[in-house]
Formats: C-alpha cells, structure tokens, sequence
C-alpha cells in the first residue's frame, strides 16, 4: 500500500536537536521509498511554543536558530516556525492540519499571500520531482496529488498514547487516522505489541509505519544538557555548530567558551579604548600588530599576496648597524605603512620590502608574525 506523496514531520522541544532528531528523518526516507510506501517530498520540523513549559525549554529563539545550524546541510529538511508564533501551546494535531492545508493550498495554487519558508523545495518546484504523470492515479487511488503529512516520532512517543489524561481520543483518531504515523523504533523493542493492544492504534494499524533503527543511537537532549551543564565535551553528539551556539549563548548551564579567536578580539577591544594621546605612533611595531590582528580575525583565509612597503633608510656609514637601528639625525626615520597594505593581506605569506632609496635598492623577504 503506497501513501502517495508524503511530508515528514517531527514536533517537539529539540531543547537542543540532537544527530537522532535528523537521522530520524533518514531512516523513515530510506524506509519508505526501498518498500514503495509513498514518495517523501520534504520534512518539517517544528518546535513547540514556549509555554509548552518543559524543564531546560530555552527560548524559542535559540532553539530555531540550534536547528537552522544543524539543518544547514539538508536539502530536503526545513524547520517551521508557525508553533512558536502562536499565542500559547498549540496541540499537535492543530500543527498537523494547518501544515497540510499550507502545503496542499499552495499546490493547488489557491494561496494568494508569500509561500512559507519552510515549504520543501520539491513543493516550490513541482517539476523537479522525476514522476510519470499519472503516477498520482496509480497510488492508492489519489488523483487528486494532495500531500499527507505524517508525524515522523519515536517509539516513546507511540507509547504515550495510553498514558491517562494526555492525548484526548478526538486528537489521538486525527493524528492517526487523518494523518498517520512513521515511527522510529530500536532494535529489540515491540512497538507492534503496544499496537495490537491499543484498539484505536489497532484500528488504524494500516496507517502506522513501522521502522526498525539498527544502529542504536541513545543520544538524547537530555545528554547532552546534562554534558554541558557539567562542562564536559558533547562533541559528536550533535552538530559542532549548534554546540559553539549553546557556549556562545551559554545556554543550559555552559560556561563562558575561551578561545584565541576571543582573545584576540578583547585585545583589540582594549587597544582602541586607548585615547589618542596615549597613543605614540613612532613605531610601525604597533601598527602592524593591529593590523596583523585584524587580519586573523576578519581573514582567516589563507592568501598568497606580496605587497610593498616603505621603511627607514638605512644608514650605509655604519655598516654594523642592523635594520631595525634608526638612520643618523640629519635623515628622519620614515613610518613603515602597515595600515596602507591591501585588505585582502593575511600575515603568514612573504613580504617584499623596498627601500626607498633611489640608487641602492634593497630588496630582501620577511615572514609574517606566525600568531
């Protein structure tokens, strides 16, 4: 039996996301199109609005901008933002019908106003998808093309169907009947069981999928809170960006992140606090350590560039002295323009260094301060 033309998606606090939360998504992909259970058109993933209340929920902010970073590398996945924009806590079943009416107004082109962010990309070009086209007539009866957005959960979740007071069984009948559900499970678990002995879930038992995960993956947000609350690594739990966020942002307990990159920007904070009469430009020393700062922390790019730069004359009276010795009194030492040298300069790279004396030119390499 083929679902048709399907979206996945997974509601919750992802208070942070974590690498299940996006595997998740993969597996039931994978799972669905090797069987011939439907074709994924896209996901969706939607956090719950902040007076869901949830212990360690940090503001709705973070937790989009968390799952922005991790998702910046799919190309099918989107995060929507419509729960977070509501007054208060929206049920889950209200999510699902007002993403599937979007999606499906949108296809029939009856929406007048901006299509949504989070719409998939396969939605925003329909010809992008490689079908024949009465495809549609030959799956599960459905010509009509209209999506079904399927909830994408973990077997905790199906579980908590039979908790007392929890879901209300009009929602419960939407969610499944309506909509359906593609649930994760480990391996080892029997999530066909809990179905048999539900009578709703036994009811609509054509409209669960079932997706054994075998490579165990206990990552949970809870782990990694716990991690950084205690200030050990969580690497490899989740994407690195979405960690350097949670140190940036201290969130859920993390200590302030100490970098050189911080390092270097308080040091140039404080160099230019200093008034301008504290401020003895007689050297080009200090100079160039500004600007080699600057270009670390705004280039780190690495270059290949030469460039050209004035420095003092050297005094050829006195061939001992070295060329960093100012010239005699009657010629006044030039300032070495550092500040003049193209943006794109990186240290690290050779510099020629001309000197300006007109019939004996010098020319030798020096090498970039190696900070």
């Amino acid at each position: 039996m083929s679902h048709g033309k399907v979206v996945l998606m997974a509601c919750g606090s992802f208070s942070p996301p974590t690498y299940m939360h996006l595997r998740m998504f993969e597996i039931a992909r994978d799972y669905m199109h090797n069987l011939g259970l439907g074709t994924i058109v896209g996901g969706i993933m939607s956090p719950v609005h902040d007076a869901y209340g949830k212990k360690d929920l940090v503001a709705a902010q973070h937790r989009i901008s968390m799952l922005q970073l991790a998702l910046r590398t799919s190309g099918w996945i989107k995060v929507s933002e419509w729960e977070t924009q509501q007054s208060g806590w929206t049920r889950t079943k209200l999510s699902l019908q007002y993403h599937q009416d979007a999606l499906n107004s949108h296809l029939m082109g009856q929406e007048v106003s901006d299509p949504p962010p989070w719409l998939p990309d396969d939605i925003l070009n329909v010809n992008s998808i490689d079908e024949p086209d009465n495809l549609m007539e030959k799956l599960n009866g459905n010509s009509d093309g209209r999506i079904t957005i399927k909830l994408l959960c973990g077997a905790d979740l199906l579980e908590s169907f039979a908790t007392p007071g929890l879901w209300s069984d009009e929602d419960l009948e939407t969610i499944v009947g309506k909509h359906g559900l593609v649930v994760v499970t480990r391996a080892g678990s029997d999530p066909g069981r809990f179905i048999y002995e539900s009578d709703m879930l036994y009811k609509h038992r054509k409209n669960v999928i079932l997706v054994t995960n075998y490579i165990a993956n206990e990552v949970s947000s809870t782990v990694i809170r716990r991690l950084v609350r205690r200030g050990e690594s969580a690497k490899y739990l989740t994407d690195d960006a979405v960690l350097a966020y949670i140190r940036q942002n201290r969130l859920y307990g993390a200590s302030p992140y100490i970098t050189e990159y911080n390092l270097l920007n308080d040091l140039i904070a404080t160099y230019d606090k200093k008034s301008p009469q504290d401020v003895v430009m007689t050297s080009p020393e200090e100079t160039s350590f500004k600007n080699i700062l600057i270009s670390i922390r705004d280039k780190p790019s690495i270059i290949d560039e030469t460039i050209t730069v004035k420095r003092p004359r050297k005094n050829f009276l006195a061939p001992n002295q070295t060329d960093s010795i100012s010239p005699i009194d009657s010629i006044k030492p030039k300032m070495a323009y550092i500040d003049k040298v193209p943006a794109n300069y990186v240290p690290g790279k050779a510099i020629k260094i001309v000197s300006d004396e007109k019939e004996h030119s010098i020319e030798s390499e020096k090498g970039g301060c190696p900070l």
